[in-house]
């Protein structure tokens, strides 16, 4: 139930935002609206305010539109006359406004909700680093677990977040000729530096570049975010909340490792430590931790062979007040962060890098919905954001019937010097929406796929 309802409310909500930056842009440029629907089919409930615009909430809630007056569209000539209302009597850049509207409104919206996340709760993670992965160029210069990172190249380092942006900005860059020069404290007093040469290092944005390094922020343990129904670590009693500390005796810090024991595991059970749920931060948990590990014996059978939970690394992080103009220029960043992560995987995807299974439907959706929902309002809302994002990105692809079409359409004319012929966009309207539609076929199967073989 959770993840319909907070399906129908990410959806209803983002529908809007877009919507209504159609909307506002063609109001601006005086084109007359006459129907804002959230939703298709039959209407729900409807009421017609000053300007004549119809609010209509209809019965399918996944997706909606807004009607505009058109003199040349001839469903609507019977009962709208008015000539410098028409949407097609407006010029190129005006219509191309009220296109790009919409999407516009998404990243908006994404903006927005990322600054109130970074304004009402910056959790930041300290730069202390683990273990670097044998092997790494972090490793083989040298650094060593609880190095405590201060400078990277003299910018000044206060957490991991601050590592990681800084490693993504000189790939995005392509500045690898230079070496990252690292200055860190060793045993919080002895202050050293090494140069780190990225160089020869291959690069894929799909990848964490700052563990590709082999910086990673020092962890104890793992944390379970989520809990599958029927699971076995629902069985043998892990909740949600837990820290894995150890399996079997092997001490465990990153999600991976979890997952590479279990892999492994030749034997019927595992032995897993953890700690219920603590209130205690990451710093005080090697305090007391004998009254309060617990330990779990999950036993494996042919039909179970993984634990059914979400983890995340249980990193020391601290709360650090950020200002609101701060906080909006995290959110910009972010949401460019997300956009250029979009584009990337869109490209990835019709260049077989990315295989046509990763595609999610409203399923997937759903069930990423309710995992937000429940984990509180604030990870809801980066949910909304990121989601928000994927669906102005989407809108802006080059395909008739969404907004990129519209645009692609607006490029021809203004090309050609005249508008399109009517058979033209309708031939270009069916190949979109059998675009669409196969696609949407095939997001659902593969929706239904992962329902099935859970």
């Amino acid at each position: 139930m959770i993840a319909i309802i907070s399906f129908i409310v990410a959806i209803t909500a983002l529908v809007f935002v877009h919507e209504f930056g159609h909307y506002i842009v063609a109001r601006f440029y005086g084109v007359k609206v006459i129907r804002f629907s959230i939703g298709f089919g039959t209407p729900l409930l409807s009421k017609t305010d000053s300007h004549g615009t119809e609010w209509v909430l209809s019965a399918i809630p996944l997706g909606g539109y807004v009607t505009m007056w058109d003199h040349l569209n001839s469903k609507l000539t019977s009962k709208h006359h008015d000539f410098e209302k028409s949407y097609s009597n407006k010029s190129i850049f005006a219509r191309s406004a009220i296109v790009i509207g919409g999407p516009l409104a998404n990243f908006i919206f994404a903006i927005l909700a990322y600054t109130c996340i970074y304004s009402l709760e910056n959790y930041k993670t300290m730069p202390i680093i683990d273990t670097p992965e044998f092997g790494s160029i972090a490793q083989r210069n040298g650094l060593k677990k609880n190095d405590k990172i201060i400078r990277i190249n003299k910018l000044e380092i206060d957490s991991f977040e601050k590592i990681d942006s800084y490693v993504n900005e000189i790939f995005n860059k392509s500045d690898l000729t230079s070496p990252l020069i690292i200055e860190f404290l060793r045993d919080d007093k002895n202050l050293k530096n090494v140069n780190l040469n990225i160089s020869n290092l291959k690069i894929d944005k799909s990848e964490n570049l700052t563990k590709k390094i082999g910086l990673l922020p020092r962890s104890k343990g793992v944390k379970i975010i989520d809990v599958l129904d029927n699971s076995l670590a629902q069985e043998f009693g892990l909740s949600k909340g837990d820290i894995i500390l150890s399996i079997d005796g092997e001490e465990v810090n990153f999600p991976s490792q979890v997952t590479d024991i279990i892999k492994l595991n030749k034997k019927k059970s595992l032995e897993i430590q953890y700690v219920a749920s603590p209130v205690l931060p990451y710093s005080n948990m090697d305090q007391n931790l004998g009254n309060k590990m617990n330990t779990a014996n999950v036993i494996f059978d042919h039909s179970k062979q993984v634990l059914g939970v979400y983890l995340m690394a249980n990193t020391h992080k601290f709360i650090s007040s950020m200002s609101l103009v701060d906080a909006l220029k995290n959110g910009i960043s972010q949401t460019f962060k997300v956009i250029d992560l979009c584009i990337d995987g869109i490209y990835k995807l019709f260049t077989s890098g990315s295989p046509f299974e990763n595609i999610g439907g409203p399923i997937s959706i759903a069930n990423a919905a309710e995992n937000s929902a429940n984990s509180g309002i604030l990870p809801f809302v980066a949910f909304l954001a990121l989601l928000s994002v994927s669906i102005g990105v989407i809108n802006l692809l080059p395909i008739p019937i969404l907004d990129g079409g519209h645009l692609l359409y607006h490029i021809i004319e203004l090309i050609k010097g005249e508008p399109l012929s009517p058979s033209f966009k309708l031939i270009g309207t069916w190949c979109g929406l059998f675009f669409i539609v196969g696609l949407t076929i095939l997001a659902v199967s593969n929706d239904i796929l992962r329902f099935l073989t859970l």
